[in-house]
């Protein structure tokens, strides 16, 4: 007889009635091939001894593996499994709790084989992160009693049901507003798409653009999900340097005469990972060139909000006169990174089509969430919320670098950032990242080790350190733990 004792397991403090629980697990035995057709099954006083449940509670498993098919019951012989099941190898039952590893179930091509694990950030106290807005200082309150005042009226409930996959009417006409008054972005509502942040539009312009072996010019340094991006949709990725102006548009230019180039891609305001801003003399240039050689421009402009000793320069968006420009934006990258919140704007046939790829991998999105999202823009509280974090991230950026400056002189340089969520720090070469990352990670510190910023022409010994997502007393805290660590494991 089998080990019913150890392969029929029950728990008593479960949801699930024991006589399901023991039916269950008959039930895995016969799909796994242990129980074979016509296996008599081990009668029910024996099996309650061995299992420790009572008689009934047997009877009543054997009952529902008969209703449902799996067995029979013979008068005078006893509960066998179904004869009619189709036959399944016996499984080898396992040798003292070792398993063995087989072949996979099925075939599947894996192109994320080398992709880096996502960071959870969600169950770290301490952490020099990426460069994330506080989500202490969000209107979390304020949008959730939207949320709940929508879904409690009666023309809330519609919102219940499938929309269009463009998105919240209401939102959209929002964001449409406040790009014309904050950013010169003059566009129909009907010329907006409403994205799970700015990746997904990635994905989607990526898709419609690009053919496998097509070419994309991106920054010798950029974001690197960006470039992933584009490599899945199969193209190619031409480098064009990136200075303190920007991309080079003139090593573009020279590019453009030799090489038929679909797209670029841009992060004209605070590169990343560099956090540089290009020039409008640039901007000027890009959109000529993408007129005279008929290529868009993917104009990612995640954190536009945040600047900070001046006025920002304009979107390319806004001085686009020939829609060449796909604009992505980002409404969670300022407010909080899990609420999935983006915008894309674009020539209409072809947000039509990004509309409609949408729907094949994410139907639609939250249109409860986006309608409250909606009434914030609309009543205020998101501008209202921009010019408070504005005032409180100007302060934390100036007490972050001042304590750069002054604390770590020989191990990191740096530039004061005019505006964003991060500094870009270029640390000593004896500095090994990797390690400082993992001897801080002890300390109670999470910060990044460089990798995610490196590419097949860009290896700089840097990382991005995020400063808004600290209070004053953690950035002293924060940067206190590094300097520990710098200080017992480099010398130099």
């Amino acid at each position: 007889m089998l080990p019913y004792k150890s392969l029929i397991r029950v728990d008593r403090n479960a949801a699930v009635a024991l006589h399901i629980q023991v039916c269950n697990g008959f039930i895995a035995l016969i799909t796994n091939g242990t129980l074979q057709p016509s296996d008599v099954l081990p009668g029910s006083r024996i099996l309650a001894e061995l299992i420790g449940i009572n008689r009934n509670t047997v009877k009543l498993a054997y009952e529902e593996l008969v209703s449902q098919g799996w067995a029979e019951s013979v008068e005078r012989k006893g509960v066998f499994v179904l004869p009619g099941l189709p036959v399944i190898a016996r499984k080898k039952l396992p040798e003292n709790n070792t398993n063995t590893r087989g072949q996979d179930a099925f075939t599947w091509t894996n192109r994320f084989e080398n992709a880096l694990p996502s960071k959870n950030l969600q169950k770290t106290k301490l952490a020099i992160d990426d460069g994330f807005p506080d989500v202490r200082l969000t209107p979390v309150d304020e949008l959730m009693r939207e949320y709940r005042s929508i879904s409690r009226k009666s023309y809330g409930k519609n919102f219940l049901k499938y929309g269009s996959s463009k998105g919240s009417e209401h939102l959209r006409s929002a964001i449409r507003s406040s790009l014309s008054q904050t950013r010169g972005v003059a566009i129909p509502a009907e010329n907006i798409l409403i994205t799970k942040g700015s990746q997904m539009g990635i994905y989607l312009a990526s898709q419609l653009l690009l053919q496998p072996r097509d070419h994309i010019a991106v920054g010798t340094s950029n974001y690197a999900l960006a470039d992933d991006t584009f490599r899945h949709a199969g193209a190619n990725l031409l480098r064009i340097p990136v200075d303190g102006k920007g991309m080079d548009v003139d090593h573009l230019e020279k590019v453009l005469k030799k090489k038929k180039i679909k797209a670029v891609y841009i992060i004209p305001h605070h590169h990343c990972p560099t956090t540089v801003t290009m020039s409008m003399e640039r901007r000027l240039k890009l959109l000529g060139l993408a007129k005279e050689y008929r290529f868009a421009i993917i104009e990612d402009d995640y954190d536009y909000d945040f600047h900070y000793d001046n006025k920002p320069y304009l979107p390319l968006a806004s001085i686009d006169h020939n829609q060449s420009v796909i604009y992505l934006g980002s409404v969670t990258k300022t407010f909080a990174p899990a609420l999935r919140i983006g915008f894309m704007l674009g020539p209409p046939k072809f947000v039509d089509a990004a509309a409609a790829l949408r729907e094949l991998i994410d139907k639609q999105g939250d249109t409860v969430m986006e309608e409250a999202f909606a009434v914030m823009y609309n009543n205020g509280e998101m501008d209202r919320y921009s010019r408070k974090s504005l005032k409180i991230y100007r302060q934390r950026r100036d007490q972050f670098c001042e304590i750069l400056r002054t604390d770590f002189k020989k191990e990191i340089i740096f530039d004061v950032p005019e505006g964003g969520l991060a500094v870009w720090a270029r640390f000593h070469p004896k500095i090994d990242l990797v390690k400082m990352s993992r001897e801080a990670a002890k300390k109670g510190l999470n910060i990044d080790d460089g990798i995610f910023y490196r590419n097949e022409s860009f290896s700089v010994n840097g990382l991005r350190m995020g400063f808004a997502s600290l209070d004053e007393k953690e950035i002293v805290e924060a940067l206190g733990i590094l300097k520990s660590v710098l200080n017992e494991n480099f010398y130099f």
